[in-house]
């Protein structure tokens, strides 16, 4: 496993960023076709139209997909696409913690311990009260 720094992590962040973007513009689509499909079941319409909505689904879907797979390719953890929330495993004063970015945020500013999850997340400031030593975390 690859262990971050927080200036490596912030470092390939803008390339997440962009992936990210195109990520958003897709899980938008996908939710508004969802909506139409929903609506056109209900009302039992057109089946080749129900067939094309189902299709527009499962391509937009793969399309995420493949868009976190090359996200997860950095060595990172995406942990939820809405909003959208990236892990990167680092170590602090020998324990592997997450170092968390969610979207809409401008930079890595918070971290977690791997049992903790997002529920549990800490300013990056606290991890230099935690030891007076840098360490993989870079802080």
């Amino acid at each position: 496993m690859k262990y971050f720094t927080l200036k490596e992590a912030n470092s390939i962040l803008p390339q997440i960023k962009l992936l990210v973007d195109e990520i958003r513009e897709k899980r938008e689509k996908l939710y508004r076709v969802i909506e139409v499909y929903e609506e056109e079941v209900e009302g039992q319409n057109d089946e080749l139209e129900i067939m094309f909505l189902k299709t527009q689904i499962n391509e937009t879907n793969e399309e995420i997909n493949e868009l976190i797979e090359i996200i997860e390719s950095f060595g990172t953890f995406v942990k939820g696409i809405d909003p959208f929330l990236v892990d990167f495993p680092a170590v602090h004063n020998g324990e592997e913690i997450y170092l968390c970015w969610q979207e809409g945020e401008s930079s890595i500013q918070y971290w977690h311990r791997v049992s903790e999850g997002y529920a549990g997340r800490k300013h990056v400031s606290l991890l230099n009260e935690d030891s007076g030593t840098k360490d993989k975390t870079g802080i």
